[in-house]
């Protein structure tokens, strides 16, 4: 099958099928469980198809080979697919499914988190249960923070359609053990049609998106990083920050104001930004949609800079230190005016 044909298909399939799932009401949230996603919209959402799109995308291009990493894939998507629909309503019924998944995912694939180029924890790396461990927590810590940030338009999609873009010039240089580089730019391509889509909030991520693109994403990461000493492993953690901290930080920020750790709130960098936004422009959409974009814009720039010296770890380092100064700094401005204890 050409390439460009394979294109097509994901095109016709993307907007096809989304469409489809628009007109028969599938997938969506009436906002009725989730009083959290009232602050953006109270209206009835779009549908949560942006993992389904995706996962079919996987399905039906990823070749036969990979089947097990295929059936892994969709298990987690799964996951968030039955919390969408309200199936799944325990979270921590979720996370375990979650640890089930993933902990099963990699001793059947043996994927680790070799070295972090700091000796001790290096040296505890060693020992298998112990980074059984750490690289299992870190692939929690990604797919949950990608959920938190899933919260406006183009928000989570953007970002790691950009992060694949940048994977993709890894994978040219490198190559890679588990997808093609043709493959990984069929993806990238059907991530490219749910930011159209999700621009105009005509889908969106949901959690069965959410939990498919960072898992996926984050897999693909930590084998790059492992099979090639030139890529920095703080390279990945720039890459993968974003969702990381989001979770960090929020649960800290709750703990602090002493509730429940996992209880939704409104007060998320991207909903003070929203806020913030909301002065300015009457339209709630137009708000949502830059809200996303703006954050998007800075990944980029962000992106681009840390991809100058992939290899140099005290650059990247150095880094990880700015983007995180610069998302509190951000954050302490908007809660001033929005945050409410």
């Amino acid at each position: 099958m050409l390439i460009n044909i394979k294109f097509v298909i994901i095109f016709v399939l993307t907007f096809g099928l989304n469409l489809i799932l628009n007109k028969f009401n599938f997938l969506k949230d009436k906002k009725k469980f989730f009083k959290h996603k009232k602050l953006i919209s109270k209206n009835i959402a779009p549908v949560f198809s942006g993992g389904l799109l995706l996962i079919i995308t996987i399905l039906i291009f990823i070749p036969i080979q990979f089947y097990v990493l295929k059936l892994f894939l969709f298990l987690i998507f799964l996951t968030g697919f039955f919390s969408d629909l309200n199936i799944l309503k325990s979270p921590n019924l979720r996370f375990f499914i979650q640890v089930f998944i993933i902990l099963t995912f990699l001793i059947i694939f043996e994927i680790n988190i070799s070295s972090i180029r700091i000796e001790i924890v290096d040296t505890l790396l060693k020992n298998y249960f112990f980074n059984l461990f750490f690289t299992s927590f870190c692939i929690l810590i990604i797919i949950n923070g990608t959920n938190f940030i899933d919260g406006v338009n183009t928000s989570a999609i953007g970002y790691y359609l950009i992060l694949l873009i940048a994977l993709s010039n890894l994978i040219q240089i490198f190559g890679s053990n588990i997808i093609s580089l043709e493959n990984l730019n069929l993806i990238i391509f059907c991530l490219l049609c749910l930011f159209i889509l999700n621009f105009f909030e005509l889908l969106y991520l949901g959690d069965n998106g959410a939990y498919l693109v960072s898992l996926f994403s984050g897999v693909l990461l930590i084998e790059m990083a492992n099979q090639n000493e030139l890529i920095s492993p703080y390279y990945v953690v720039n890459l993968l920050w974003y969702p990381a901290y989001e979770i960090l930080f929020s649960m800290i920020r709750k703990i602090r104001n002493k509730k429940s750790a996992f209880e939704p709130d409104n007060y998320h960098l991207h909903q003070l930004l929203y806020l913030f936004l909301s002065n300015y422009f009457k339209s709630k959409k137009i708000s949502n949609t830059l809200t996303g974009c703006t954050i998007n814009l800075y990944q980029l720039v962000f992106v681009l800079f840390i991809s100058i010296d992939y290899s140099n770890t005290r650059y990247q380092i150095t880094m990880i230190f700015l983007s995180v100064l610069i998302y509190s700094l951000s954050y302490l401005f908007l809660a001033r005016k929005y945050y409410k204890k």
